[in-house]
């Protein structure tokens, strides 16, 4: 298990992209991030319908994928767009690690405009492109919350990890976090982690109404978890991988990044403090 805050990118992210360094997760991480859909998509590939919406999200993710990547994005961050990110991160298959993202700013919901939240992660396991299961020899999936304490959602996943089946054990205890708190701590990303997990690189994004809750009722904590399928433990015990989050808003003037930053400044100052203190 691992506690943190997910890091402020600079305003350039070149450096980190510097070719001989071995970053290709978050390289993979941040284009696919950035990528934005084409704005005219025939009426069968939009995602309006809650009926069918799952199938036409296939649809969509089958002929456009991600879309089509936006470099600036993935290499700048703004006043009202902000990246985070960590790379080279190492985890034990069947664990899971606990990020935080700060708390969203006051006018991010009430200054009007396009809201978007977009999470990515990448990560590069064991594969066999002949089995019929699964391709991968490990999954990986995230899972995001808001609206609720950190603590708890820990203890439910911990929990979960202790069980024969951690994979079908993330499902079920997203329905009994759900069930005793509301379906509102979830945030509904698209396309659902069911989907998602399906790939080494995975999106998941949702515009963010006015009328939204929860969104700046504290922090948002961001559920990252890896499963084995047919890897063995003598062939992978460890995986690795790269997070991406972004936040944006349509309108210049809501200042994203610097107040962002200055909370993750502030808990950075507070960690140093209290492992100063233990010693």
């Amino acid at each position: 298990m691992l506690k943190k805050t997910l890091l402020v990118g600079s305003p350039t992210v070149a450096t980190i992209l510097h070719p001989t360094e071995n970053r290709y997760n978050l390289i993979r991480a941040l284009i696919v991030n950035s990528a934005v859909l084409p704005n005219e998509i025939p009426p069968e590939f939009q995602c309006k319908d809650k009926n069918s919406q799952s199938k036409q999200i296939r649809k969509q993710l089958a002929i456009y994928g991600n879309g089509q990547p936006n470099f600036l994005r993935a290499m700048y961050s703004a006043n009202n767009y902000v990246v985070l990110s960590e790379d080279k991160i190492l985890i034990k298959v069947g664990y899971f690690h606990i990020y935080e993202i700060p708390q969203l700013p006051p006018d991010f919901i009430k200054v009007k405009g396009a809201r978007l939240l977009s999470i990515s992660l990448a990560f590069d396991p064991l594969t066999h492109p002949n089995r019929g299961d699964s391709y991968l020899g490990v999954t990986m999936e995230f899972d995001l919350f808001k609206g609720i304490d950190r603590e708890i959602i820990m203890n439910a996943y911990e929990a979960a990890s202790k069980t024969n089946s951690p994979d079908e054990s993330t499902d079920n205890t997203k329905k009994k976090l759900t069930k005793k708190y509301g379906s509102g701590i979830v945030v509904k990303l698209s396309p659902t982690s069911t989907l998602r997990k399906k790939g080494t690189v995975q999106r998941g994004q949702v515009e963010i109404t006015s009328r939204a809750t929860k969104y700046n009722d504290g922090p948002m904590t961001l559920i990252v978890s890896c499963n084995r399928k047919w890897a063995k433990p003598d062939e992978i015990e460890i995986q690795r991988y790269a997070l991406v989050a972004s936040i944006s808003h349509s309108d210049p003037q809501v200042n994203l990044y610097n107040r962002m930053r200055l909370q993750i400044n502030q808990r950075s100052d507070r960690e140093q403090e209290r492992q100063r203190g233990r010693v």
